[in-house]
């Protein structure tokens, strides 16, 4: 690993800061991120030491599972371009906690189960489900459940009594991925002495995405039609909350990002929105240009060039994208920089050379590689073939930062996690091939493409 000399930028930082500008770097650039569960037996594959409880890994809570960032030792392993922080929880890690049944703060609608139970920074019950190696947090309590279904007046005082976690927690930048390190010290040491480019996340589960978590993941669909003021009032508490993390984290080590990753907001399933766009528009897409535009121009005085990303998974519509990149900070920049994680499996009209084909002129993107077939039951070889398309759709002129199509989990073998990167390295140097390699999609028969994107 070589140190940066003076303000020399390394070839990995500036081809991912020239993909993100729709530049074309030298070669396609790269990025992961894991579960806990992956990681280690990402490390465990490489031959690497690694900490047998996932406990041990600061992490936060972010969704269903938790995340760890890649340590420099792995970077350099895979030959990646860039590694991510995070502000952690509010107490430090780990993010879930354990918690006795008769010690939850509100009626779960159910009877003991008898299992051990978790929360997280927010409030919201878990139990561990496991899998062959490893498991994940289900959601099982909803703490803002009843609330919805009050009065008004009853259910806003629930709202405005309820024990939000604290941005500015000193355990939220107290930690980092080396050990005795805070994260301003990280984020310098990976800015000066490393050639790594470097993402960062603040929030910790979003807006939409974690109203889901607090009123339930079913009702809130019932609750824009039922209870639309008070799931105005939770989002607009959730912005707040959303940019207070994010100023925290710009303001410990904004100087030294190249771009932040804004709470993850799933918006779609496989096939189609969760919700339609006239609600996305008229109930949830105010709360995000608040979010996003205080968090770009606050990041923007940090680091003019900073960047910004969106992430959702599923098949997003066209229209949704568009409102999405329609949303302006107060001098007419765009917002939103970055889309992830172009998931392969979704319906065509959204798979990543639509992206590319229809908004590859205003969005990066990163993301790509399968995780829910190829990556886990695929050869190396599919994983080459897969890598090798990708690139062909989504790298011409720039704008491509190839990852995983979503965590990396704990069914991935080290082989192919290799192959994923080797392959980058070698198909993916530009000028990129002409012609289309085995599996591309190349945009034939375009009334494929239409799909539902109402």
């Amino acid at each position: 690993m070589n140190a940066i000399i003076g303000k020399a930028t390394s070839p990995q930082r500036k081809r991912v800061l020239d993909a993100l500008d729709h530049r074309e770097p030298d070669r396609v650039p790269s990025n992961l991120w894991c579960t806990v569960e992956g990681y280690q037996n990402l490390r465990r594959g490489l031959g690497m030491d690694y900490h047998e409880n996932p406990l041990d890994y600061p992490t936060g809570s972010t969704t269903w599972t938790t995340d760890v960032s890649v340590e420099v030792d792995v970077a350099e392993r895979l030959g990646l371009d860039s590694v991510r922080l995070n502000v952690a929880p509010p107490g430090g890690s780990p993010g879930f906690k354990p918690i006795a049944f008769g010690d939850v703060a509100f009626d779960m609608g159910i009877k003991d189960p008898g299992l051990p139970l978790w929360d997280d920074e927010w409030g919201v019950i878990r139990k561990w489900t496991a899998h062959e190696r490893g498991g994940y947090y289900e959601m099982i309590g909803y703490p803002l459940f009843h609330a919805t279904s009050a009065p008004l007046d009853q259910g806003l005082a629930m709202l405005e009594a309820y024990p939000w976690p604290d941005p500015y927690d000193p355990g939220c930048i107290g930690e980092s991925p080396m050990p005795g390190m805070d994260l301003a010290r990280y984020a310098r040491f990976i800015k000066e002495e490393t050639p790594f480019a470097l993402l960062g996340q603040g929030g910790r589960g979003g807006i939409f995405e974690q109203a889901k978590y607090m009123v339930g993941y079913a009702k809130i669909f019932s609750d824009f039609i039922e209870s639309p003021e008070f799931l105005d009032r939770l989002m607009t508490k959730l912005v707040d909350l959303e940019i207070a993390f994010n100023k925290v984290l710009i303001d410990t080590c904004g100087e030294h990002l190249d771009w932040i990753r804004v709470s993850p907001e799933d918006l779609a399933s496989e096939k189609t929105a969760l919700i339609s766009v006239r609600t996305f528009r008229e109930q949830v897409l105010p709360h995000y240009h608040r979010a996003y535009a205080t968090i770009k121009e606050y990041f923007l005085a940090k680091n003019p060039h900073g960047k910004i990303e969106f992430h959702s998974c599923g098949a997003v519509p066209r229209p949704m994208v568009d409102l999405l990149l329609a949303m302006k900070t107060e001098d007419g920049t765009q917002v939103i920089d970055v889309f992830d994680s172009i998931q392969p499996k979704v319906a065509r009209h959204a798979n990543p050379s639509a992206m590319k084909r229809y908004f590859g002129d205003r969005l990066a993107f990163l993301g790509g590689i399968d995780v829910q077939e190829t990556l886990p039951y695929g050869t190396p070889e599919d994983v080459r073939n897969e890598v090798r398309a990708r690139i062909w759709e989504v790298g011409p002129g720039g704008g491509y930062v190839l990852s995983t199509s979503h965590r990396l989990e704990h069914d991935v073998s080290v082989e192919n996690t290799l192959a994923m990167f080797e392959e980058c390295h070698d198909y993916g140097v530009y000028p990129l091939p002409e012609a289309p390699p085995e599996g591309a999609d190349t945009g034939e028969n375009p009334e494929a493409w239409k799909g539902r994107v109402d």
